[in-house]
């Protein structure tokens, strides 16, 4: 079966919803943070007002540990959903941007299959790897991938590359000065493999901090089709 994104919505307040959710179909929230204080803690699952939300990948916070600093993403996803409208509640944090999906075509019982994450400390750096994935169980499926991008001061455009190479940008957020650094996006695959990705930007300004994280779903399995002959006399 084929993997197709239905709808997207985006946000950076309290929650973010879609109406209209397909029953049986997945949604994953990308989220990539700000903290004011530093915990050192990765992301908890978000809720929602109907069905559960699970961690894929909650990521390694970055951490500006002179500052007292944590910026992040992380990566969730809730299986066969009941249909109607979702309203999910993020992590409270003291910034985000969230981008909440829905897909069909992934498999309603354990969908998640691989993932991995990375960060970068206190450093003049202009890209964050995702870290590699282990090999992916089957050919066909979704890729996600989510970064969070923090400075001590910032600037209007960070100067992301975009696209990520191979993949579809979900949200960019350029603002690293009065806003989170975000780039959530995906792609779907035809074949086995271990998975990774990295974001590139221009802006290297001193002790910057992030962190980014990559997870697969599977597609569901496809449907037999069955044949009826009939003998000719």
């Amino acid at each position: 079966m084929a993997i197709t994104k239905v709808q997207q919505a985006t946000g950076n307040g309290a929650t973010v919803a879609l109406t209209s959710v397909a029953a049986g179909n997945l949604l994953t929230l990308h989220d990539s943070y700000f903290r004011a204080v530093t915990t050192g803690a990765s992301e908890s699952a978000p809720t929602d007002t109907q069905g559960t939300w699970s961690v894929a990948q909650a990521g390694v916070p970055g951490i500006e540990v002179p500052l007292g600093y944590d910026c992040g993403s992380g990566i969730f996803y809730q299986a066969n959903v009941a249909a109607g409208t979702h309203t999910v509640t993020p992590q409270n944090n003291f910034a985000h941007n969230a981008t909440l999906a829905e897909w069909s075509g992934i498999a309603t019982s354990t969908p998640f299959d691989v993932g991995a994450n990375a960060k970068t400390n206190n450093s003049s750096f202009t890209s964050q790897v995702t870290g590699t994935t282990a090999t992916t169980a089957q050919a066909d499926e979704l890729v996600l991938i989510s970064l969070g991008l923090a400075a001590p001061t910032g600037v209007a455009d960070v100067g992301f590359t975009d696209p990520v190479s191979g993949f579809t940008t979900l949200q960019k957020v350029i603002n690293d000065a009065s806003d989170v650094g975000t780039f959530h996006a995906y792609k779907i695959v035809a074949a086995t493999g271990t998975q990774s990705a990295t974001f590139n930007w221009t802006d290297s300004e001193a002790n910057q901090f992030a962190g980014a994280n990559i997870a697969t779903f599977k597609a569901a399995a496809a449907g037999g089709d069955t044949l009826m002959g009939m003998a000719c006399l």
